[in-house]
């Protein structure tokens, strides 16, 4: 009897929940937003540990990226739409991912694609927050005090040097915080992941995330359903890239050409996409 009970409260529990993904209001999302997260941190926190001996260290950072974006479809209704997939195929061995930053439901919506082997680059406080700063520190992600410019510098360094050493990817958001939400726009490139890419001498994937501010601003309390469009760019090449300031920034704005083209094409008109 009390498993039919359990049963039965669990089944209501999951009705409001996908009733909810459609009606609910900013704060009801948000709830859920963050439960979400929690949930995918506690599974990565528990990966963390259970994978690397099991000798599947490369899928904790991917499956839990994956499995956000998973819960985000199915209890918000938010759908990404992926172009350019095959370009994450295209290099063998490392490469350092740069993908704009517009809020904190960037890290659902790269879960579309998020590949396999891949750490992330993060602010420093991130290291703090409950389950995700706990998770982000057992899978190795790469904190950066933005606030102490000679400790990124030497954290960059030495994240250029782990690239190599431990075959790994990197994923890091070159604004360096959250850009303008209303604006189909981006911040000037930091030169960090370019110093970073230039002296690991791997290349460079750009990633953008389409301009949803129809569908989420923090600002203006507004959260709904709809879809969005991500894509994936060819890599650029670092081979021939010197790692004086000139250069590195010619290559940093390069990117952010590419990329601002890309985020204008692939942004929708300013109405909310409802998910078909």
């Amino acid at each position: 009897m009390t498993l039919v009970k359990s049963g039965l409260v669990a089944a209501a529990v999951f009705s409001v929940l996908i009733l909810g993904r459609k009606n609910g209001n900013f704060y009801y999302r948000s709830v859920i937003t963050t439960l979400c997260l929690t949930i995918m941190a506690i599974y990565g926190m528990c990966a963390s540990i259970i994978f690397p001996p099991l000798g599947l260290t490369h899928l904790i950072n991917s499956s839990v990226a994956r499995g956000y974006y998973t819960l985000g479809r199915l209890f918000l209704d938010l759908k990404v739409d992926s172009e350019g997939e095959e370009n994450l195929k295209k290099v063998e061995g490392p490469v350092i991912y740069v993908c704009n930053h517009q809020s904190s439901l960037d890290i659902m919506f790269m879960g579309k694609v998020y590949p396999q082997n891949t750490a992330i680059v993060a602010k420093k406080e991130l290291k703090y927050y409950p389950f995700l700063g706990w998770f982000m520190t057992l899978s190795n992600a790469i904190f950066l005090d933005r606030k102490n410019k000679e400790s990124a510098i030497k954290q960059a360094r030495q994240a250029a040097q782990d690239i190599h050493k431990k075959n790994t990817c990197v994923w890091i958001f070159p604004e360096g915080t959250r850009g303008h939400e209303a604006e189909i726009n981006l911040l000037p490139f930091k030169k960090g992941a370019f110093h970073m890419a230039v002296q690991a001498r791997v290349p460079i994937v750009p990633v953008v995330i389409g301009n949803y501010y129809d569908l989420y601003s923090a600002k203006e309390k507004r959260s709904i359903p709809g879809k969005l469009r991500c894509k994936v760019l060819p890599p650029i090449s670092t081979k021939d890239i010197k790692e004086d300031s000139a250069d590195i920034e010619k290559l940093a704005n390069h990117c952010r050409d590419q990329m601002l083209v890309a985020l204008k094409e692939i942004t929708y008109p300013r109405a909310a996409k409802k998910v078909e």
